[in-house]
């Protein structure tokens, strides 16, 4: 099982809880010395691929069994909130440095049409995320990459994320981004709704999840410390 990192899945619900599997199995422990929580231990994925082959099934939310005493990371209103107010609003909060609207906006038409006019037949409809500047930044985009690309009459779609927070981000993430696929879908003709494929050489488990983790897997995940 996780041959090599991979993870396939049928939904987005079953990506996020074999993705959790999978880092919990073969992730390394990872000490952070820059970046969100300096000095804590999390687990971390040393390359990532999720190739989910039915990401449209709904909900798009993930679940959790009831009892455990936590709420789920996300939800279909914060999905949706997600996609409209950041993905595709170039509006931010004043202490935020950017959104990946700003950056999608901009190229989210020019894609469209390098699809439409080619009916799909392009490998030049790509979002970039980020600039030359955003090295500089505290905290630089963790997606970096969005791809889009009709395979047998179908439109796919791949990204990559330099940073992955699995728990609470990876959910919302591909939630929204199923949402954005729709989006351009509906200016294309003759083409269904096709596969969501996910890259990353930085997915990782935060410390604060591990207990919830152990409960939701079959292994249990474990550090250096001891913790």
């Amino acid at each position: 099982m996780f041959k090599n990192n991979i993870v396939k899945a049928r939904t987005i619900n079953d990506a996020w809880r074999d993705t959790m599997w999978l880092c919990v199995v073969n992730g390394y422990d990872y000490k952070i010395e820059q970046g969100s929580y300096v000095g804590q231990i999390r687990k971390q994925l040393e390359y990532l691929t999720i190739i989910i082959e039915e990401p449209w099934q709904t909900p798009l939310a993930v679940s959790l069994p009831e009892g455990l005493g936590f709420a789920p990371p996300t939800s279909e209103e914060k999905i949706q909130n997600y996609f409209f107010n950041y993905l595709l609003s170039n509006k931010k909060e004043d202490k935020t440095s950017y959104t990946y609207g700003q950056y999608i906006l901009k190229q989210i038409d020019p894609v469209i049409n390098k699809l439409y006019n080619s009916n799909g037949n392009t490998n030049q409809a790509v979002i970039s995320i980020g600039n030359e500047r955003s090295i500089y930044l505290n905290d630089p985009p963790c997606l970096r990459t969005i791809d889009f690309k009709v395979v047998d009459g179908k439109l796919n779609m791949t990204v990559y994320f330099r940073s992955w927070d699995i728990f609470a981000g990876l959910p919302e993430n591909l939630g929204g981004l199923q949402l954005l696929k729709e989006y351009v879908l509906n200016f294309l003709d003759d083409t269904e709704d096709g596969k969501l494929i996910a890259h990353s050489a930085g997915a990782h488990l935060y410390e604060m999840y591990f207990s919830l983790v152990n409960q939701l897997c079959v292994d249990k995940i474990s550090v250096s410390d001891g913790k």
